[in-house]
Parts: structure tokens; C-alpha cells; sequence
């Protein structure tokens, strides 16, 4: 199988300053996932650099509740990091306070008057599946700061009822871009077939001569939830020319959120449905942690789930080349036949600060908007 690592180049500094201005800011609102719950073992601290701030996730001896706290002590500023867990409280590597999860101050050696406020800065997380997420609200944010989140992460029902099981999950490490990317990857259909048109051995990047997968692919709007937004492909496998029958799949994205969380489900037409999530998580504004999961129906065959996650798997690293090579366009030349980039990106302008940095990704209207005839 192959390896998710990316094959970035070191990179010229002119380059890299280039793509890093012409990108809109970084952090956008939404859910982003941090780790599994399975990944850390009670006592474990892990630290966490990433949406522009620095984090301590801990898990305590006890009672196995994973937290989340800004990685600095409130007292004097050292790493709660390079701290350990006693019972259930986190304690400082400098002057051993303790604090609780959710951030009051439970033990002081030297003192019996510790501060009776909550000092620590804490953060909830949503366990989805094993799987634990932040929502994060960008600089600025539209909504209410202090409120709950306008949405939650989608759990699967077919998950909690048993009837899709877990069948793998996999990390794609960190690749070089920013994560407006893969909003914009949604709306540009027209990628599709010279990218993702070859065939490849599934897990690999090894091309099957003659066999080609044939796109049709449609971008479009929730109609009842603002935050959401899908494309639907329809392919087909066409060899030397000619469709091969009974290979025909359908798949719909759905993006919850500004593209830090991705649900896919592939429609197994008779056999039943695979469903993936695919997750990023800004680690610097041009690098993601990129994250996979999937669960299917109980009857789907393993070795069929295998041959369609590795189908998607194999596509992946054709997108990465791109992204981690280019630069954000903020007023794009387009063709009458390039999908509705303008419209995508006024809907993904909700999840940025209110106030306009200096890659705006929204304009007023699109070059085809203006210059379209009147009927």
C-alpha cells in the first residue's frame, strides 16, 4: 500500500512568502479534529501546535476524561507539557500547581490559599465516534464567542444503531497548503478528468494502461443548512474507449464547515454504503494534518471497501502536487464552463473574520456575472 507522505520540494523562501500572502486567513470557524480518543493513554500529555495557538490535551488517571487547555501556566508561563497527571488534575513542571479540568487551581505545595477563580484557559471538545474535535471560532468571528457552536459534527446514525462497523482509518500526514484549498477543489469540477481521469491500482499511484475513470461531477448549495455545501461524482471506468458495464459508483462530499471536515458517502448500489470521514486541521496557515476514517455496512465484502477507499486514496496525491505548488487567485480569469468559484467562495466567507484581510477570497460579483447579457 502506498505511504502518505508529501512530496514537496524544498521550496524557494520568495515562493513560499508569495503563496503565504495571497492566501485569506488561515484559521477560518468551524470543527476541526484533533486526535482519537484510542490514541491517548490515560496520564499521556500531548502537546498541539495549531489554528495559530498552543495547546496541552491530557487525559486523566482516573476517570480517562480527555481535556483540553492552552499550553502555558497562568502563574509564570512554563509548558504545562512538560508537566505530569496526578489522579485527575495536570500539574506545572515549575512550581508542581495542579490544576483541575476545568481549570481551577486544586493543589498549591507551598500554599494553603490557592486562587479560588478559574485561571487555566479550557476549550470543550465533541467526541464523535472515538474521534475528538475543537470548535474553533476564528479572529473576529460573526457568531457569539461565548454562545455554543452554530452547528455540531455529524454523528452517523448507521453507526450508533451497529449497522455500519468501523473498517480503517488512515493519516495522510502534513501537506504543504492552505486549507481554503480543498473548498475550492469542490466547486472546480472541471479538474476532475485531467487530474483524476487515470485509473490506478488502488493504494498506488501505478496507472492500469487503457483504463480510464470517467467524471461527472455537480457542485451545489445545502438547502437547509448555511454551513454545509456538496458535490456529487458519478463515475464510470471506460477502457480502450468503450464503458465497462456494472462498474458505474455515485459518491456525495459533503462539507460541513470551511473544509476542516468532509463526510463522504459511496453508494454501493443492492450492496450498501461506505461512508468516510476526511478531516484537516491547520498546523501553520500552509500546513494540514490531513486525516481519513471510514465505516461500512456489516455485508459490504472488506476486500470491495478496500478496492473503493484506495480508489479515492489513489486520486489524493494528484491534488496535493497542485496545492502545494500554487497560489490563491483572488480575482480568477474563468471561462464561461469553470464552475460557480465565485458563488462557493461568498458562501465561504461566513467562516472568516468580519473584517477583510488583504486576500479577500469574496468579490461583489464574478467577471461572468458582469459581463452576461441580458436576456
Amino acid at each position: 500500500m502506498m505511504g502518505f507522505r508529501s512530496r514537496r520540494e524544498r521550496q524557494s523562501s520568495l515562493l513560499e512568502a508569495r503563496r503565504a500572502e495571497s492566501y485569506p486567513y488561515p484559521y477560518p470557524t468551524g470543527w476541526y479534529r484533533l486526535a482519537s480518543i484510542d490514541s491517548l493513554r490515560r496520564g499521556e500529555i500531548r502537546y498541539l501546535e495549531c489554528l495559530g495557538k498552543q495547546f496541552v490535551l491530557w487525559r486523566e488517571r482516573e476517570s480517562g476524561e480527555v481535556l483540553l487547555m492552552d499550553a502555558f501556566c497562568p502563574h509564570l508561563g512554563a509548558n504545562l507539557a512538560r508537566g505530569r497527571v496526578r489522579g485527575d488534575c495536570i500539574e506545572c513542571p515549575f512550581h508542581q500547581w495542579q490544576f483541575a479540568g476545568d481549570g481551577s487551581v486544586a493543589h498549591i505545595p507551598y500554599s494553603e490559599r490557592p486562587p479560588a477563580r478559574v485561571l487555566a484557559s479550557t476549550y470543550p471538545l465533541s467526541d464523535v465516534h472515538g474521534d475528538l474535535f475543537l470548535f474553533h471560532r476564528s479572529e473576529g468571528s460573526q457568531d457569539d464567542r461565548d454562545g455554543p457552536p452554530p452547528y455540531e459534527v455529524p454523528r452517523l446514525p448507521e453507526v450508533d444503531s451497529g449497522r455500519f462497523v468501523p473498517r480503517g482509518r488512515r493519516s495522510a500526514g502534513r501537506v504543504g497548503m492552505h486549507i481554503f484549498e480543498i473548498a475550492e477543489n469542490a466547486v472546480d469540477t472541471a479538474h476532475f478528468q485531467p487530474l483524476h481521469g487515470r485509473f490506478r491500482v488502488p493504494w498506488t499511484q501505478i496507472p492500469i494502461p487503457g483504463v480510464e475513470i470517467v467524471h461527472t461531477a455537480e457542485w451545489m448549495l445545502d438547502a437547509e443548512y448555511p454551513w454545509v455545501m456538496h458535490f456529487d461524482d458519478s463515475v464510470i471506468l471506460r477502457a480502450f474507449g468503450r464503458r465497462i458495464g456494472r462498474t458505474e459508483s455515485k459518491a456525495r462530499v459533503s462539507y460541513y464547515g470551511p473544509g476542516s471536515l468532509l463526510v463522504f458517502r459511496f453508494d454501493l448500489e443492492g450492496l450498501g454504503e461506505i461512508v468516510m470521514y476526511q478531516t484537516f486541521l491547520p498546523i501553520s496557515p500552509l500546513e494540514q494534518q490531513v486525516d481519513f476514517r471510514w465505516f461500512a455496512d456489516r455485508t459490504i465484502p472488506r476486500l470491495l471497501v478496500w478496492y473503493v477507499i484506495g480508489n479515492w486514496m489513489s486520486q489524493f496525491p494528484q491534488d496535493i502536487e497542485i496545492w502545494e505548488n500554487k497560489v490563491h487567485v483572488p480575482q480568477p480569469k474563468l471561462c464561461r464552463d469553470d464552475g460557480p468559484v465565485y458563488e462557493m467562495r461568498r458562501w465561504y466567507q461566513q467562516f472568516l473574520p468580519n473584517e477583510p484581510t488583504s486576500a479577500d477570497v469574496v468579490k461583489t460579483s464574478s467577471p461572468r456575472e458582469r459581463s452576461t447579457p441580458a436576456a
